[in-house]
């Protein structure tokens, strides 16, 4: 058993919280498997986005998920990181763990002296480059962080630094619907046909293909109701969710447009439960080509067939299995066709879904995807050249195996790099005056 050090995203999928994020879900596959495997862990969750709808009363709040108690920090206090570094250095774990890219970020700038395992769920630059886009700001340059500071080296060259874990499931603590019919109450009857949207509305998002497909189908079958559960992201991207709603307002079929919002983890099964069909409508573009979708595994997890068009590592996993309809991208008619012939074809649709839950559960669930990450815990290591590095000093960042690395280490010493850089431009000031270039020509004879 090993004593483990967790900073992870949060709130999770704790009863209370109303907008639960990818990485909270994927932090809570971590901490469940380690607690299955016996391992002990100290757990704490850093709110990336402080969300209207789950506010933070107090710096370090007290929740509980499923037994297992943990602490939710508010980021945006000065005071975090030294918070962090006092807990991990009173617990004295044996190694350190951050999962999704803020939350690992934090646990690496504590600088742990025992092994790290940083989980990179997504992938930032690729989310960058596409709100650039929607911002029509451009200022963002991305380099090879692991090269630039000599991670990449001899001593790793035949050491796998990197495994894939793809979005999981834990079975185990799968929430049951807390109600059954509320999305008949919603949709006021028993035979309509429900295509359900999940989470946000994020920069990758083609809402107007989405928005096209539903009218083009809402005019062909009255049955048809589009449900959406989630929206926009507080303080990251509005707009497309704003563009999509306003037109839903004017649509003649807006009396099936149920935009919901965000609603709490613990009604969030009952809505999968009513619904027919997930759908999730992305633009071609590189987050979408290296990222996946969470909330079609979490969907198909539960029985529900999935709708996607294609771009996703999930999508050629759906088209490749036959276990979801994936289409090409943009193109709202083929879309519209597919939920008009699920919602004609309801037996064979929902067919589709008990095979989604068949392949997820074989494949996705924690017990497959965390073995490797598992086999590290149980004993937690360093990698190759870091390892090397503990052996010449006992906290490993005053060593270095390279001059790249050496470069790095004199960088971490500059803390004030803008009083630096104004004191050598004043140094530049002083040698150019004319007193400076007699003294040194007088030097020089």
């Amino acid at each position: 058993m090993s004593r483990i050090f967790l900073v992870g995203a949060g709130p999770m999928m704790d009863g209370g919280a109303c907008r639960v994020t990818a990485h909270a879900w994927r932090t809570w596959h971590f901490v469940s498997a380690l607690r299955h495997a016996d391992h002990e862990v100290a757990l704490y969750t850093v709110s990336q986005t402080i969300s209207p709808l789950d506010p933070l009363g107090q710096f370090a709040e007290p929740r509980t998920r499923d037994g297992v108690a943990y602490e939710n920090l508010d980021m945006r206090a000065g005071n975090m990181l030294a918070y962090l570094i006092e807990r991990y250095q009173a617990f004295r774990p044996d190694c350190v763990i951050g999962v999704s890219t803020e939350p690992a970020s934090w646990a690496c700038r504590m600088r742990p002296t025992v092994p790290v395992w940083a989980d990179l769920h997504g992938w930032v630059m690729a989310e960058a480059q596409l709100k650039a886009a929607r911002d029509g700001n451009d200022d963002i340059l991305s380099l090879g962080e692991l090269a630039t500071v000599g991670r990449l080296n001899r001593h790793n060259v035949r050491h796998d630094l990197v495994v894939t874990i793809p979005s999981s499931v834990d079975f185990t603590s799968l929430a049951k619907p807390s109600e059954t019919d509320c999305i008949r109450r919603l949709v006021g009857g028993d035979d309509a046909f429900v295509v359900l949207w999940s989470g946000s509305f994020n920069t990758w998002t083609d809402a107007a293909t989405l928005f096209d497909a539903l009218e083009w189908v809402m005019t062909r079958d009255s049955t048809v109701h589009f449900v959406a559960t989630g929206g926009a992201i507080p303080g990251h991207v509005d707009s497309v969710f704003e563009a999509f709603s306003e037109r839903v307002s004017r649509s003649p079929h807006g009396s099936r447009y149920h935009l919901v919002g965000w609603v709490g983890s613990h009604e969030f099964p009952a809505y999968l439960a009513g619904s027919h069909l997930a759908v999730c409508v992305d633009f071609p573009c590189l987050e979408t080509s290296v990222g996946t979708r969470t909330r079609l595994v979490e969907a198909m997890a539960y029985g529900l067939p999935v709708l996607i068009t294609r771009g996703t590592e999930l999508s050629t996993e759906l088209e490749r299995e036959h276990i979801g309809w994936v289409l090409a991208p943009g193109e709202p008619q083929a879309l519209g066709e597919r939920i008009l012939k699920c919602a004609g074809e309801r037996e064979q649709t929902a067919s589709m879904g008990k095979r989604a839950r068949r392949f997820v559960e074989q494949h996705y669930a924690i017990e497959q995807t965390m073995e490797p990450f598992l086999r590290w815990a149980d004993r937690p290591c360093f990698a190759p050249d870091n390892a090397l590095k503990r052996g010449e000093s006992p906290t490993i960042f005053e060593a270095a195996t390279n001059r790249l690395e050496s470069d790095a280490r004199a960088l971490d010493d500059i803390e004030d790099i803008p009083s630096l850089a104004e004191a050598r431009r004043e140094l530049e000031r002083l040698r150019s005056q004319r007193r400076s270039r007699l003294w040194r020509f007088w030097q020089r004879r």
